[in-house]
């Protein structure tokens, strides 16, 4: 579920494959320079005979028992849920935000439950950004704080996705910032894919703009690329699997302190 594996540490999917969504897509996942194991897992599944086009990142929680799994898990269970054509195909809107919540509902029920057999003292966990692209729309699935990104036709970037982190939540809630009160905990995850038994997942509709450019991330890149340089290296880009070499590069130039994982999406008429 993680893509084509070249070396221990880089795991490389492209999905250029002619399609009715009209879109091309590559992704890649490494393990940084300072943890030792790769916790995050994404997919990409492009079929010519679907008018839809889905891709996962999802980030095992870190300092979670198995977090490793937990993001393997989500990953393979929403590629053969969305591959399973006598589950009924996501190919409209409606459709797929239906498919992200009855799928992610049983998803984290089976991690919950695994959880509660092993009775772990930090039980295992994911966050998670899904997202399916029609020609016109897309549909996002998330839960903790890996993102979605869209780079407009203009060359603007700006965030789809909302955090949920302690933070995050405090500031939409009060209207106040945590980083100011010397909070420690303020960065953990309050949205996640299987720690509670019922999973608060955030699903949104977004039109998808003419000429736009698309990236799924896990934190490992934007905590260590500024949104000027991804912005920059999205702009810039000939094709994804470009866009996905810069974005790497830039993560690991910058530290590479956690497991880095980028999936970029562009127009398929771009790739001519």
């Amino acid at each position: 579920m993680q893509g084509d594996s070249r070396n221990k540490n880089r795991k490389i999917a492209d999905r250029i494959v002619s399609n009715r969504a009209g879109i091309a897509i590559a992704g890649e996942s490494n393990s940084g320079l300072v943890r030792k194991h790769n916790e995050d897992s994404f997919c990409v599944i492009c079929r010519p005979d679907r008018d839809a086009v889905l891709a996962v990142v999802a980030d095992g929680v870190g300092g979670h028992c198995h977090g490793e799994i937990a993001s393997l898990i989500c990953c393979r269970d929403l590629a053969r849920g969305f591959l399973d054509a006598s589950a009924g195909n996501p190919d409209s809107p409606y459709a797929a935000d239906k498919f992200l919540r009855d799928s992610m509902r049983e998803i984290n029920r089976k991690i919950f439950q695994r959880n509660y057999c092993e009775q772990q003292a930090r039980p295992m966990a994911s966050t998670l950004i899904a997202v399916i692209f029609f020609r016109d729309t897309l549909v996002m699935g998330a839960a903790g704080d890996s993102r979605l990104y869209e780079l407009d036709a203009g060359r603007r970037l700006r965030q789809l996705s909302v955090d949920h982190t302690l933070s995050a939540e405090y500031i939409r809630e009060y209207g106040r910032d945590l980083s100011g009160r010397n909070v420690a905990y303020g960065g953990m995850i309050a949205r996640a894919v299987g720690p509670r038994s019922e999973l608060e997942l955030e699903v949104r509709h977004f039109p998808r703009g003419s000429g736009s450019r698309y990236l799924l991330c896990s934190d490992g890149v934007y905590r260590c690329v500024p949104a000027e340089r991804m912005a920059e290296e999205l702009g810039k880009a000939a094709t994804p699997r470009a866009a996905v070499d810069g974005l790497m590069r830039a993560a690991l130039l910058g530290g590479g302190r956690d497991n880095i994982t980028a999936v970029v999406a562009f127009p398929e008429r771009e790739e001519r």
